[in-house]
């Protein structure tokens, strides 16, 4: 599994490329579903008659917790009168706290723990969160984490129908925590529709792909505010993040190229740049503001702030990180950064994004061989496009829906 191949050897130096999402995706092909206790391929399907509550458990990233939102709606279309839960980690919690296709939300407080490991009361409240999961009683439980974390809360669950990937499609041996097993026909497919595979087992079958959030009044609020005090209108500027996870800090494109490209949006297309932070990232916006005439935004105090701001935004641009995927929940036309990430795997599940790939001089892909101008000629490319969204007015669909 790796990236596109790289351009030949006599291209330029900055050589960069982009796709739509769906030309990366290769076309779908019968899905396997695996019985645990055996090599043999199998059918297993759920009597759905019999199930009355279900959880679903992505614990992290952001990005990845945001790309399981349409299974979440596609498990309410399906169950309506069930009981749905989700457990996630109290990073991406925001995401679905207040979701409408959510009874329930338990979290995992790891970053709480992770800092009194070795206290008693952690050790206390550990076996409490246990408990409170195996009091759900639920009787299917949908493993999206596929790793060794999401293994273990599967096998303290005591839910007895435990769905999940199958062995060379999960990391850790989490495949030994589930007892129903799904093997995607491929690795090589976008996060969000490999997580609607798992569905498969309760009868769900190439649903549509739905993005909704939970409501944010107080959001649609603050941002409005912060966008007029800043002299900003709905629909007509562009929203950068060069931020990333801070565990893979090589996925950034460099500060002093976002302000460059901040420049020419404004001189060549009249769009001008409000760049967002998150967490410790507040020293990185400014120095695309001060390399430019973007403006910094307000801080985001929550994952719902910066969904409104993607929402009234004209385009979005960043590398693959949880506000990339926030912003095809939202709707957003998207401009997708990609270094060494595959396309097919880590592209926005959504129409109105484009991704950009780069290679250094010896063929290696990387961020850091994408040049402004394949960016700038992608952004220009996407707002002469018939249909684009013009500027004015936000756009936040209640119910977002592409095909499956």
């Amino acid at each position: 599994m790796g990236v596109p191949a790289a351009p030949p050897a006599d291209a330029a130096p900055l050589a960069a490329t982009w796709v739509r999402p769906e030309d990366a995706c290769p076309p779908s092909r019968p899905l396997r579903l695996v019985a645990r206790g055996g090599t043999r391929t199998i059918s297993v399907m759920l009597d759905r008659s019999a199930i009355r509550s279900i959880l679903l458990m992505r614990l992290s990233a952001v990005g990845d917790v945001v790309n399981t939102l349409p299974a979440v709606s596609a498990v309410r279309a399906a169950f309506p009168e069930a009981r749905i839960g989700y457990l996630v980690e109290d990073k991406a919690q925001q995401v679905v706290e207040g979701h409408p296709d959510l009874d329930e939300v338990t979290v995992f407080p790891k970053k709480r723990w992770r800092e009194r490991a070795l206290s008693p009361a952690t050790w206390a409240a550990a076996a409490g969160h246990v408990r409170r999961i195996r009091e759900g009683d639920y009787d299917v439980l949908l493993d999206f984490q596929g790793n060794l974390k999401g293994g273990l809360h599967a096998a303290l669950s005591g839910i007895p129908t435990r769905i999940g990937f199958a062995r060379g499609h999960s990391k850790e041996g989490s495949h030994r925590f589930t007892n129903v097993h799904v093997a995607p026909p491929t690795e090589r497919i976008l996060r969000a529709k490999k997580f609607l595979t798992l569905l498969r087992p309760l009868g769900i079958e190439s649903p549509e792909i739905v993005w909704k959030l939970p409501p944010r009044p107080d959001s649609v609020r603050a941002v409005g505010e912060s966008l007029r005090a800043l002299g900003l209108e709905d629909g007509r500027y562009a929203l950068f993040h060069p931020g990333t996870s801070a565990v893979d800090p090589g996925k950034r494109w460099p500060t002093e190229r976002f302000a460059e490209l901040a420049r020419r949006l404004e001189s060549e297309h009249g769009l001008p740049t409000l760049v967002a932070w998150g967490p410790g990232e507040r020293p990185l916006a400014e120095e695309v503001a001060r390399a430019s005439n973007a403006v910094v935004a307000m801080e985001t105090r929550s994952l719902m702030d910066l969904a409104e701001m993607l929402s009234r935004a004209r385009l979005y641009v960043g590398a693959d990180s949880g506000p990339q995927h926030l912003a095809s929940a939202v709707g957003a036309a998207s401009v997708a950064l990609l270094g060494d990430r595959d396309p097919a795997i880590y592209a926005p599940c959504n129409p109105r994004s484009r991704v950009v790939l780069g290679y250094l001089p010896d063929g290696s892909p990387s961020t850091l061989g994408i040049g402004v101008d394949a960016v700038l000629e992608t952004v220009g490319a996407m707002l002469a496009e018939p249909g684009a969204t013009p500027p004015g007015g936000a756009r936040d669909p209640a119910r977002s829906v592409l095909p499956a």
